[in-house]
């Protein structure tokens, strides 16, 4: 067992080695060497992800159905990964940069629904989803004040320690997914805002509630509802949309309003219906690669289904 976990840490070790000199070469290459790079790299793992390739145009298939051709639906998966490669090479350029850097970057539109809360002294739980470089939200949003946001550890622990200190020094403490919602709880009770990503699948056991997504049944957590009822705070949704490579707009809209005739069934299909609003507008960037149906249709992601 010690020689297992010996071998364990200096496999992190090593990765986190790469890490650093991938990040050196991304400093040092030119952006439109950075680009042409990361297509290729994208067109590749689109050919030979064989492990999650079926999902995205399972998803497809199942909100768009005949309304969409066989091409459109391609288009879409093959910008979907591009995304995501855009992503992690954002994540390693940008994990340096001061927030100041970042806003050279992004343009925003919606910033008075965030200026209008901070007058109002209230604190606002952002909501997004995996849609677009959601991870520009948290250090951005970190300008206004101090923010907590929800996320999964890093599996290698040398990266995952650089990620936590280069966020604090941005006024953001990151989640552990397990008991966050007493760190959220804290966070509210201190005058911070909190960034939760709502758009994937929540098993009922950890606060999962059914929502209509596309018309279909599907469940997502009621954390942000209960939270925003309890502390009397805004919800605010954002998403980070690519205007073109290395650019970014956040897109904040209205927040959605929390009334004395407000249920926790009613503010989380709301906070579905502004997600489902902006994937229609604007597909490509969604991560469908996620089995975002599986609780109540498992056998659309049957492989050999179309």
């Amino acid at each position: 067992m010690q020689r297992y976990f010996k071998e364990f840490v200096l496999k992190d070790f090593l990765f986190f080695i790469l890490f650093k000199i991938v990040k050196l070469l991304f400093f040092v290459m030119p952006k439109g060497l950075a680009k042409k790079f990361l297509d290729l790299v994208s067109v590749l793992v689109v050919k030979f992800d064989g492990m999650h390739r079926h999902i995205p145009r399972a998803n497809l298939d199942f909100v768009f159905g005949d309304s969409l051709s066989d091409e459109q639906k391609k288009v879409i998966i093959e910008n979907s990964y591009k995304n995501l490669v855009y992503n992690l090479y954002e994540f390693v350029v940008n994990s340096t940069l001061s927030v100041e850097e970042i806003s050279n970057k992004v343009s925003i539109n919606g910033e008075e629904y965030i200026l209008e809360a901070i007058k109002e002294n209230k604190s606002i739980i952002f909501i997004s989803a995996h849609y677009g470089n959601w991870e520009l939200l948290s250090k951005y949003f970190s300008k206004y004040k101090p923010i907590s946001v929800v996320g999964r550890p890093l599996n290698n622990q040398y990266l995952n320690n650089e990620l936590k200190e280069s966020r604090k020094l941005d006024n953001c403490e990151i989640l552990d997914r397990s008991g966050a919602t007493r760190g959220l709880i804290k966070a509210l009770k201190n005058g911070h805002n909190v960034g939760l990503v709502v758009d994937q699948h929540t098993a009922p056991t950890k606060g999962g509630i059914e929502i209509k997504l596309f018309g279909k049944k599907a469940l997502q957590t009621d954390v942000p509802a209960r939270l925003a009822m309890k502390f009397d705070a805004v919800l605010l949704p954002a998403f980070v949309v690519l205007k073109e490579f290395g650019k970014y707009e956040i897109k904040v809209y209205p927040p959605i309003e929390v009334t004395s005739e407000s249920t926790i069934e009613s503010l989380t299909q709301a906070q579905a219906d502004i997600i489902e609003k902006q994937i229609i507008e604007l597909p490509d960037l969604w991560m469908w690669q996620h089995r975002r149906f599986k609780e109540q249709y498992p056998e659309i992601y049957a492989k050999g289904t179309r």
